[in-house]
Order: structure tokens, then C-alpha cells, then sequence
């Protein structure tokens, strides 16, 4: 599903060249549950937006789905943000006027996709996480939660190829955390894939295979799944 060799993004400021990347090199199979850890600076979010194609590398080659990202123009890229990826923010990203399904269904709206089977998709994504009970309810309406688990039904509603989730637990008290990992945990046994983003090891012990970033490098090891 996804294949990086050798990914440079640098910046330079003053007369120094500073790598968020450098030479990054790795793959997640079809199915996959990988977390991404790394201190502040140590390039996981440069690396993050990269994955999510909300930015592109400098030099290397990033293949997603089998494809050379690098060859899509802006346009191509939106179009594989909207229909591919599932994006799960820390300040969830909920418009506060919609309510959970609409909320929900506002990705499928820039798809093209039928109110019929809009509806269905957002009540089904609803359903899965355990919020059918709240379609109606705002996102002030809703505990921090209810609003990560409306933000993750929207990202399985768009049935993407990969779930991009960032630090989805930042802002949730340890008990309602540790309910959104399972939930994750449930994703992925469903054949989901599912990339997370964090600084918290504890949280990155969830995954089947961790991603340790740090200076722009990367080294690997065994999560406990």
C-alpha cells in the first residue's frame, strides 16, 4: 500500500540546511497497523503530512497504492486526500453548525455520492463507533470522546484505503483514550489500515509495528499489536 525510499524534505534557514527527512525509507502492507512515534521536531509530522499527500517530498520516491505520488498535480492530490485517506485530527475538525451525521456525510458531499447512500454511509460509519444514539446531537453537544468517534466515523464513511490518524488521543482523558485505541484496534481487525501518529509510547504499544523517527530518521521495532 504504501512504499518510501529514500524521502528528503529539508528547509534551510540562514545559511544552514535543516532535514525533517532525511533518507526515509519504509512500507505498510495492505491491512497494517503501524504507529509513528517521535519527540517534538523529530519530523513525524512532516513525514505525516507527506503520507496524507498534503505535502511532497523533495527527492526519494513515495508509492501509494502503486502509484508515484510525485507525478500527480495539486488537483490529483486533493482528489486522493478525498477518496483515499481518512484523516483523524487531535482537534477533531468537526464544523460546530452540522450535527454528527451531518458532519459525517460532508466528505461524501465533495465525492459526488447520492443523499440516498450518503445517509446510509454516515449512519452505518455511526453505528460502527458506537454513536447511533447521537446523529442529531452538535458537536457542543457531545463529550471530547463522541466527537473523536464522529471524526473517526467520517474518516470510515469515505471507505478509504488508509486511516492517517494523528495523535487522535492528545486531547482525551486516559479512560475515553484508551476506548478510542480499541477502537482503532477494532479497525484493524476488520482489515483497515491504519497508520498512527504519536508522541506517546504507551499509545504506540497498541500498533503491530512501530516507527521511531527522530532527527529526520527512522528505525523500527515490534509494537504488541
Amino acid at each position: 500500500m504504501i512504499r518510501m525510499s529514500n524521502i528528503v524534505k529539508k528547509y534551510v534557514m540562514g545559511d544552514e540546511e535543516i532535514y525533517a527527512l532525511d533518507h526515509v525509507s519504509f512500507r505498510v502492507k495492505p491491512g497494517e497497523f503501524v504507529a509513528i512515534t517521535g519527540p517534538s521536531g523529530s519530523g513525524k509530522s512532516t513525514l505525516m503530512n507527506i503520507i496524507g499527500c498534503l505535502d511532497i517530498a523533495q527527492e526519494g520516491e513515495y508509492f501509494l497504492n502503486g502509484q508515484p505520488v510525485e507525478s500527480y498535480d495539486q488537483r490529483q492530490l486533493a482528489r486522493i486526500r478525498n477518496q483515499n485517506i481518512g484523516f483523524i485530527f487531535q482537534g477533531y475538525n468537526l464544523l460546530p453548525k452540522l450535527n454528527a451525521l451531518e458532519n459525517v456525510e460532508l466528505p461524501l458531499v465533495y465525492q459526488n455520492i447520492r443523499a440516498g447512500e450518503r445517509r446510509r454511509r454516515a449512519m452505518e460509519a455511526l453505528e460502527q463507533v458506537g454513536l447511533k444514539g447521537r446523529i442529531r446531537h452538535r458537536p457542543q453537544e457531545m463529550s471530547g470522546g463522541q466527537q473523536q468517534r464522529c471524526a473517526i466515523a467520517r474518516a470510515l464513511a469515505q471507505h478509504p484505503s488508509l486511516i492517517l490518524a494523528d495523535e487522535p488521543t492528545g486531547n482525551l482523558d486516559q479512560k475515553t483514550g484508551q476506548e478510542i485505541l480499541t477502537l482503532f484496534s477494532h479497525l484493524h481487525a476488520q482489515g483497515n489500515t491504519v497508520i498512527l501518529i504519536t508522541h506517546d509510547t504507551s499509545v504506540a504499544a497498541r500498533a503491530q509495528r512501530q516507527i521511531h523517527i527522530e532527527d529526520g530518521k527512522i528505525d523500527e521495532k515490534e509494537g504488541n499489536g
